[in-house]
Formats: structure tokens, C-alpha cells, sequence
């Protein structure tokens, strides 16, 4: 485990900043340097058990866990420094001109989620369509897509995600990222610029990206085309990620379906997956949740699960565990047959068969 996974797993299993583990004293021999290692590793794995088992999401009624929802959702607007929550000011939504290719339509756009944060998007449509339309709303992963220094953003990579929505009656808008947009911002903060001072403010780009799902949201409903009952959410990986923190803090979304987007502590912190991700994958955690207690605040929508059995940065181990959390509290509210559980086979890409299920779903 790197000083780095030593320093954010502390803040993911104890929600403090890395002071003490990047700057205690180290042992001068090998020997003493591997014994400390290993007691900081044990008392982290103590730290993620004792954090499981006295998770919100353990919670065995829907009963107590409706009555609990307004208290947790706050606690993590304000784990993602979004709370109190950012005024919501005017759109500016403005059009940058389209393109029609194979019965789709595609914007290109951009809005203001804050005032001076602009967020560049395409949004797909049907070619022949009328009246409103069910929605996507589609969110990146780390895709780059970079041509003589120019960024087109990471909505390129995903881009036939969006045409098949809207060839299939839908309509798609895919955002771009903080990091990977058309305007390129930093998500790795910690892990390769040193910004440990991110955490003390309370800061991490998972809130950026949350927040700015919500104001797309927000964009979706100003549309004549979009049918605001049936709006959907989806991505995978990063996007899998920041769909999962949209669906716990907003209610618009009516089905959900993350790819490659969620993982336990256990696998963060002692199975070291955590060195596979950047900040904007974290909250910072000072009320201390695992992951699941994020999941089933989605409950008791319509969700599907997907993920493929070696994804080496969200194993499948802690995805099924998190399922399983979900299950009881699906079971609980009758709502059982809303929740699915899909696994493709191969690593951490974006698998034909996943991408069919997410759309399906």
C-alpha cells in the first residue's frame, strides 16, 4: 500500500485528512518500516469491519430507512461540499450548432451548473420524433479525447452510447467532465498534484460532478422535447460513479442503471483497490458510510446493477455485496423485482454486453 492509499483510505474509513500518515516519523530500517505498514494496514481493516457493521444501510425495515433518508442526504451533500447546497442560478443555456447523422441529431451545448463553471454536453435525439420523449441522462467516465492539444471531451468517447438511445427513441444528453471536457479541469488533486488541502476544506470533485448532474437534470426539464416523468441515468466507470451520487440526492431520476461504478470499503481498503481511482470517485467521508449506504439511497426506484467479473478497480466481490444490502431493502419496501444484478465477462472496459443491459435497463 502506496503513502498515498495509506493517506486516502484514512479519510474514507476515519473522514479526517492524511496529516498524520504523510508526516509521522518513519522507521529507518526495512524491517520496522514493513511492521508499521502492517499495523496501519490491520487497524484500517479493523476500522472498514467496525464501519460495516454499524452502516445505516444495515438498517432491516423500510420503515427505518425512510426515516432516516432526509437526515443521510444531507449528510452527504455535505460529505461532497455541496451543503449548504449551491444556488441554483439561470442555465445560460446556450446552442452551438448541430449535426444530423443516420436518423440523430446532435447538439452541441453548454450551460452554467454555477455561475463561471461551464459544462459542455451533446445531446442526441431522434431525427423524426415528436412530442416528449423519455431522457438519459448519460455521464463519462475517464475517456480522453485530445487532437493537437485540442480536447473534444470525454462525451467523444461515450458518443455511441447517445446515438443509440436515439435511434431507439430516445433522447441522450452526455456531459463532459470536470477533468476530461472541453474545458479541462483536475480530478487527480491528492494522488498527483499534492492538493492535500483539498480535503481540509471539504472539497473533492465528486461534489462538482454531482452537482453538475443536477443542473443537467435541471436543463433536461427546461426541454419541450423531454418527458420530465421518464428521465434515466447511466455511465459507466467514473460515470457509474457520479450516477450513483445523483440518484442518492435527487428523486427525478425514475430508472437507474450504473456501469462500473461502485465497490465496498473492503475492497478500497484492504484489497488496495482504492489505488486504481482519483478523487472524484470519494466523498469525503466524516460521518462514516460504506458504499452501500450511497447505494440504496436510490431505493426503491427501478435499478440495474452492471459490472464485469475482472474489473480489477471495482471487484466484483464488493459489487455483490452491495447488491445483497440492496436486496434486503428492495425486499423490504415489495419492491424486489426493481432491482437487478448484471455481470459480463472481461476486465474494466466498456463491454458490448454491458453497454446492451444498461440501454435495456
Amino acid at each position: 500500500m502506496s503513502r498515498f492509499a495509506i493517506a486516502l483510505t484514512s479519510i474514507l474509513v476515519l473522514g479526517v485528512g492524511p496529516v498524520t500518515c504523510l508526516h509521522a516519523a518513519e522507521p529507518r530500517d526495512d524491517d520496522a518500516r514493513a511492521r508499521a505498514m502492517s499495523d496501519i494496514r490491520e487497524f484500517l481493516r479493523r476500522k472498514v469491519v467496525a464501519l460495516n457493521a454499524q452502516e445505516p444501510a444495515a438498517v432491516a425495515s423500510h420503515d427505518e430507512w425512510e426515516a432516516r433518508c432526509g437526515e443521510l442526504r444531507i449528510q452527504l451533500f455535505d460529505m461532497l461540499g455541496l451543503w449548504p447546497q449551491p444556488q441554483r442560478g439561470d442555465l445560460n443555456a446556450t446552442a452551438m450548432g448541430q449535426v444530423e447523422r443516420a436518423g440523430v441529431i446532435v447538439e452541441r451545448l453548454h450551460f452554467l451548473s454555477v455561475p463561471g463553471l461551464y459544462v459542455t454536453a451533446n445531446y442526441y435525439r431522434p431525427a423524426n420524433a415528436a412530442g416528449r420523449l423519455p431522457t438519459i441522462l448519460y455521464l463519462c467516465g475517464h475517456g480522453r479525447v485530445a487532437i493537437d492539444g485540442v480536447s473534444y471531451g470525454n462525451k467523444v468517447t461515450y458518443q455511441h452510447h447517445g446515438c443509440w438511445f436515439a435511434q431507439h427513441g430516445y433522447n441522450c444528453l452526455t456531459i463532459d467532465t470536470l477533468q476530461l471536457g472541453e474545458i479541462e479541469g483536475v480530478h487527480h488533486g491528492t494522488n498527483r498534484e499534492g492538493r492535500w488541502w483539498w480535503i481540509s476544506r471539504g472539497y473533492t470533485p465528486a461534489g462538482v460532478e454531482a452537482w453538475n448532474a443536477i443542473r443537467a437534470l435541471d436543463y433536461l426539464e427546461s426541454r419541450p422535447d423531454v418527458d420530465s416523468a421518464r428521465l434515466g441515468v447511466t455511465g459507466r466507470s467514473g460515470g457509474g460513479a457520479y450516477r450513483w451520487w445523483v440518484a442518492a440526492l435527487d428523486d427525478r431520476p425514475a430508472c437507474i442503471a450504473p456501469v462500473a461504478g461502485i465497490t465496498d470499503l473492503e475492497n478500497h481498503v484492504v484489497d488496495d483497490c482504492i489505488q486504481g481511482h482519483c478523487d472524484c470517485m470519494f466523498m469525503v467521508n466524516r460521518f462514516g458510510w460504506d458504499f452501500a449506504t450511497l447505494a440504496c439511497l436510490a431505493a426503491p426506484r427501478p435499478l440495474l446493477l452492471c459490472n464485469t467479473d475482472s474489473d480489477r478497480i471495482f471487484p466484483l466481490g464488493g459489487v455483490e455485496r452491495i447488491h445483497a444490502r440492496l436486496a434486503q431493502l428492495y425486499q423490504s419496501y415489495g419492491a424486489a423485482d426493481k432491482l437487478g444484478l448484471f455481470i459480463s465477462p472481461g476486465p474494466h472496459t466498456d463491454t458490448p454486453s454491458c453497454s446492451s443491459a444498461c440501454s435495456a435497463g
